[in-house]
């Protein structure tokens, strides 16, 4: 059993989505994009409905987005939506097509249908044939083998193509082709002949190509009644891309829809590469940017969204949910290697199966802190000192965030000044009723003060500080602060930020723990120096 109580996990292990993965869709923008999307889609359908398509039925959508942070998984969502809403499509990853040649894009357009799609169209095209068969057209008779034995023999046309559409019988090509070239034009009949034998021909130029990807999109809407939608992924600004690209926009397919998938790096070469074409897109009928959308909370309902989809029994309850959230944005916010859809679920999908072997209830600290170190080994808090491992880290971020934490900072840097006391560093002195925090004698045998000012800190104390100082009590003042203070008078102001705090939180847990090692000593030297004790 996974955490939450789920059976399977619910990450995908590739970095390269599935269809299957692509199911799950999360995040606002994310599902702002397949709105916007999906209306163009059944724009389109509401205009050809009932009536042959025309050059007017094209559209274009452009999605710019950066690179691992959901695009591919947006597209392959929208393509496994296609039954719902009338369509058709065809998956093109471009930067899979070495070298990007008019007949390798071709092919990867064909490979880019569902099996199912051909084998509709197949029987289509063959129900038609039947049906001239059946009104007396004799080359259609011809194109599907029906012979004078045929018909002696009790075998009627509908058993003939029945056969024929299971494999049992076979048309005859060359009859299929004169009856085909009577009622299409050239690419369309080149198209049916292909599917029904299911063998298709090799094209050799933009213009072959063009030719037969409007068949596809024409004979779709006659047959199926559906709109075609054609997704390329990872357009940029390759001379092959560019001129198939320009070429279907040219060409406006009837029934179609082109969505083009790019990065912000990309649609840049597009735009010094052809200027002409970069002006075409910028006219798209959708123009959806995506480029920055992985916010730290939209990153967080996208994986909180795959378990929500695999919890069967509900486990994932509002608590379990606000604590997954927090450690997702903990991550994003210290550790830029975790800004992108990629990366976090990476992370997750390895910590759900640590959960998994440790069966564990649900993803903690712990469990981050051991996927980090065998995903991403050497990876280390940013700015800190005390080498603070990043279970610890995520911990002590959580207090940061509530009000007990001035307390816990009060107390860290007394221990932390005991500690250098102990070192022989320095000599703690009483504070003789002062409203000092510390008050100690350096090497040098000068009087030093430290002041504690946190966020809650009230202004009085402040005041009280700096009249301290302008007496000349002490001769170093030392005010350590996490606020925009004025400076005291003759003071040493050090801003305690976010890492230093997580540093001072982690090296008083050791010392509280009494787990300071002999290797931690240069490090809590080095952290003393930095907050100007030492």
């Amino acid at each position: 059993m996974y955490a939450y109580g789920l059976e399977i996990n619910p990450y995908p292990s590739s970095p390269t989505p599935t269809e299957r993965d692509a199911k799950i869709l999360g995040g606002k923008r994310h599902k702002e994009a397949k709105s916007a999307i999906v209306e163009c889609m059944k724009d389109l359908n509401g205009k050809v409905q009932g009536r042959d398509s025309s050059d007017n039925d094209f559209r274009v959508i452009t999605v710019i987005q950066d690179v691992g942070s959901g695009k591919t998984h947006l597209a392959l969502h929208i393509k496994n939506l296609k039954g719902r809403y009338n369509a058709e499509c065809s998956f093109v990853d471009l930067s899979t097509i070495s070298p990007k040649t008019m007949p390798s894009i071709y092919n990867a357009i064909i490979k880019g249908f569902d099996n199912d799609f051909f084998v509709q169209l197949r029987t289509k095209f063959l129900v038609y044939i039947k049906e001239r068969a059946e009104q007396g057209d004799n080359s259609a008779k011809k194109a599907i083998n029906y012979t004078l034995m045929n018909r002696l023999g009790g075998l009627t046309i509908q058993q003939k193509v029945d056969d024929i559409i299971s494999g049992k019988e076979s048309v005859s090509t060359e009859n299929l082709k004169q009856f085909l070239v009577q009622r299409f034009n050239y690419h369309e009949s080149v198209l049916i002949r292909n599917i029904i034998t299911n063998s298709f021909d090799s094209i050799q130029n933009l213009e072959e190509m063009i030719g037969m990807i409007s068949a596809i999109s024409k004979l779709t809407h006659r047959f199926l009644g559906k709109i075609t939608l054609f997704e390329v992924d990872e357009f940029d600004g390759n001379e092959g891309s560019i001129e198939f690209v320009k070429g279907i926009i040219n060409s406006h397919l009837p029934a179609c829809v082109l969505l083009l998938i790019s990065t912000p790096s990309g649609y840049a070469e597009v735009q010094s590469t052809n200027s002409s074409v970069f002006d075409r897109l910028e006219k798209a009928n959708y123009k959806i940017d995506l480029a920055g959308s992985n916010s730290k909370d939209e990153l967080a309902e996208i994986a909180v969204e795959y378990i929500k989809h695999n919890d069967k029994h509900a486990k994932l309850n509002f608590n379990l949910e606000e604590e997954l959230i927090n450690k997702i944005q903990v991550l994003y916010e210290e550790f830029p290697e975790f800004r992108s859809v990629r990366s976090i679920i990476n992370i997750l999908y390895h910590a759900m199966e640590k959960s998994e072997q440790m069966n564990l209830d649900k993803i903690d600290e712990s469990i981050i802190d051991d996927t980090i170190k065998h995903t991403y080994p050497g990876l280390k808090v940013r700015g800190s000192i005390m080498d603070v491992p990043i279970s610890d880290f995520i911990a002590i971020k959580k207090i940061c965030n509530e009000s007990s934490g001035e307390e816990d900072l009060r107390e860290a840097v007394h221990n932390l000044t005991n500690l250098v006391h102990e070192m022989g560093s320095i000599c703690k002195l009483d504070k003789q009723n002062l409203p000092l925090d510390i008050l100690y004698q350096d090497p040098f045998g000068a009087k030093v003060g430290i002041a504690i000012i946190t966020n809650l800190s009230n202004t009085e104390n402040l005041n009280q500080i700096s009249n301290i100082s302008k007496a000349a009590v002490v001769d170093k003042l030392v005010v350590l602060t996490n606020r925009k203070i004025p400076s005291p008078y003759n003071a040493t102001v050090v801003n305690v930020d976010k890492s230093k705090v997580v540093d001072l939180l982690y090296f008083n847990n050791k010392y509280n723990g009494k787990k300071i090692a002999e290797s931690d000593n240069e490090r809590i030297e080095m952290l003393a120096k930095t907050l100007c004790i030492i």
